[in-house]
This record gives structure tokens, sequence and C-alpha cells, in this order.
């Protein structure tokens, strides 16, 4: 998080709303694993993206959901490169049992682009494009954010098992890592050792130091106080803990360590972190009404999502049609085997055994 200029935070979840969507420019450096489906979009430059079950680099205009509760990490390829990704939430702990369901059953990761997995990639792209035109009008109607919620959830939920290339972990050195980090995750506000961890999944502490200094490049102590960090930071941004209280509550020995760690991670101070992020609130410290705003980058990066908004006249899973001011426009999401033209002149797409009449 060494920039901040690119920051930009829409929290739902402040006001009690399950929806949220941030715009930044850092790594995430860490495994995380949250409750909510993630939704991610890259702006500009590259990301690598690295799961339980696959590892992928994404590049501008690709786009990966991460369904609730995946461990996950997403970091920036190349430091050199001018990189912002957007960043959907949808936390299914702030909806009714019975409108959200079982959202463990309902998701997996994947990633989605122009060329893999298509479909749903278009339809989501779209509505992404809806809701940053709303965001960026400053026109955030309630009854909207509810539809868009639910139509983005609707399109995540994929039916149909994607492609996706797979994470090596082919060794048994790799498996016993992601071992240890799930342990870490789970139990890292805990008092916890290297030992502890080593004696849970019956390695020898050497091994285990060894195997996560391999894989992480830092030791088993900052790779933990790392963690606590992080797993910190909404508490932190609902900015009703003293900073002494959060580090200890994360399982941090004082404040002193828990900012000295914070800013070794994210570059600067939690306190520049939290007053940042407040100035995207709904009121200001004098609780004056205050807009959220998208500065000018922002919105430069966000004007391909706006621009491709179209009148969507019929849309199926292997057809597309739109209007763009009086001209209708077709796009087939998937080859066809052949085309000809009707005797009323109309024109015909071959889908295997099925006819679209344009």
């Amino acid at each position: 998080m060494k920039n901040m200029n690119g920051y930009y935070d829409f929290s739902g979840q402040k006001f009690g709303y399950p929806l949220s969507l941030s715009i930044n420019s850092f790594s995430q450096n860490v495994f995380t694993r949250q409750s909510s489906l993630e939704i991610s979009y890259v702006l500009q430059g590259s990301y690598e993206a690295i799961t339980e079950h696959f590892s992928c680099t994404l590049t501008e205009h690709d786009m990966i959901i991460i369904a609730p509760y995946d461990m996950h990490m997403v970091n920036i390829k190349d430091e050199s490169e001018n990189s912002m990704i957007l960043t959907i939430h949808v936390d299914f702990s702030r909806m009714a049992e019975s409108m959200a369901g079982d959202p463990t059953v309902s998701f997996y990761s994947g990633v989605f682009t122009e060329n893999k997995n298509s479909k749903t990639y278009f339809s989501l792209k779209r509505k992404i494009g809806e809701l940053v035109k709303m965001l960026m009008e400053e026109k955030s109607n309630l009854l909207h954010l509810n539809v868009l919620m639910a139509e983005l959830v609707l399109l995540s939920a994929v039916k149909e098992q994607p492609t996706m290339e797979e994470l090596p972990l082919q060794s048994e050195q790799q498996e016993n890592y992601m071992k240890a980090i799930r342990y870490i995750d789970e139990h890292c506000g805990e008092p916890l050792s290297l030992g502890d961890v080593a004696e849970q999944l019956s390695f020898s502490p050497s091994y285990t130091s060894k195997l996560l200094k391999k894989y992480t490049g830092i030791s088993f102590i900052k790779y933990l106080s790392y963690v606590r960090v992080r797993n910190s930071l909404e508490i932190l941004l609902e900015g009703k803990e003293q900073i002494e209280k959060i580090a200890l509550d994360c399982g941090m020995p004082n404040a002193k360590a828990y900012t000295n760690t914070f800013k070794e991670l994210y570059g600067i101070l939690p306190s520049t972190y939290r007053k940042q992020f407040q100035q995207n609130l709904r009121y200001s410290e004098n609780n004056e009404p205050q807009k959220m705003k998208l500065d000018e980058s922002q919105k430069q990066v966000l004007k391909h999502l706006i621009e491709e908004q179209r009148e969507i006249l019929y849309e199926d899973d292997q057809l597309l049609i739109w209007k763009e001011e009086d001209t209708v426009c077709c796009e087939p999401k998937e080859k066809w085997d052949s085309m000809e033209s009707s005797p009323e002149g109309k024109w015909m797409l071959h889908f295997c055994e099925k006819k679209k009449y344009l």
C-alpha cells in the first residue's frame, strides 16, 4: 500500500450493508480467507493470484472470482508497473440466511477473461460498469444497489466448472506448506509458536521453519505478525478501538510492534491508513455530510467500463444483441458452425443443432 493516492473505498459494510467496492494500487502480500464473495477486476498493470487450488497471472481487464472462505493472495506482479485493481466484496453474513442460503456451496474460485469463461466475464463486466457508473455519478440509490448486488451474486454463482490453470501441488513440500498456512490462518489470534504449528502437523520445528521460509521468503514470526495485522484491518477501519487494544486483540504484543509491522507491510502508519479510509465515509470528522468521490486518475481508468454500457435488446448463453444509437449490433458468445442468409433476407447463425435468427 505504498501509494494511497489511488485508494478509494465504497464500504457499505460500515453502514451494515453487504456490498463494498474498493480501488487500490497495492499488493495483498499475505494469504487471507474471507467470508465474503470477492470479485477483482484489473484496471491497470498485472497481478499474480494464488489460491489453494490454482495460480495465474491477471493482466489488464482480466477478472478473478474468489469463493467465500477460499484462502488466497493477490500481489502486484511487477512493482515498476502502475498497477490498479478494482475489488468487490459481498458479505453474506450481513444478509438474512433466507436470502443468502449457504454461500459455501454456491461459488468456487476461477479466472474470467475475454477468451476464458467469456460468457460470465462479459455479463459481470457490464454489471460492474453499471455499479461504477452509479458511484461515479454519485447516485447510489439503495434499491438500485440491491438489484446490482443480486445480479453480481447470481452471475458469479457459475453452474458449470470453469477451465482454470491448476496450481502445481505435486510436491509433498508444497502440500505441507499449504497445510501450515491454513493452520496459521485459522489460529493466528491465539498464542501460537512455531512448535505449536509443527506439533499439530506432525512436522519437526526445523522442517516447518524451512518450509515457511522457502515459500513465503520470511520467517515464521514475521509471517504470523503479517497475518495478524491484516486480520485486524476491519476493526482498525471501524475507528472505535485504540491502536493498543487492536494490537492486543489480534495477537500482537503491543502497539509499537503492531505499528512497526503495519508500516513494514503497508508502507504507512495504521493511523494514516484509518484517516485515509474515513475520508471516504459518509460523514466527516465534524459529522457533516460528505460524499464519496473518485479522483480524476481513477475516473480515467474506469472510463472504459462506463463507455461499454449498452442498451441490451437480447441476451442468452450464445448470443448478445444490443443497440448503439440507431445501430443494432450482434455478438456471438461462442463460435458458430456456419452462417447463411434466409429467403426473407435474414441472417442465420448455426450453433450445432440450434439456430439464432438476426
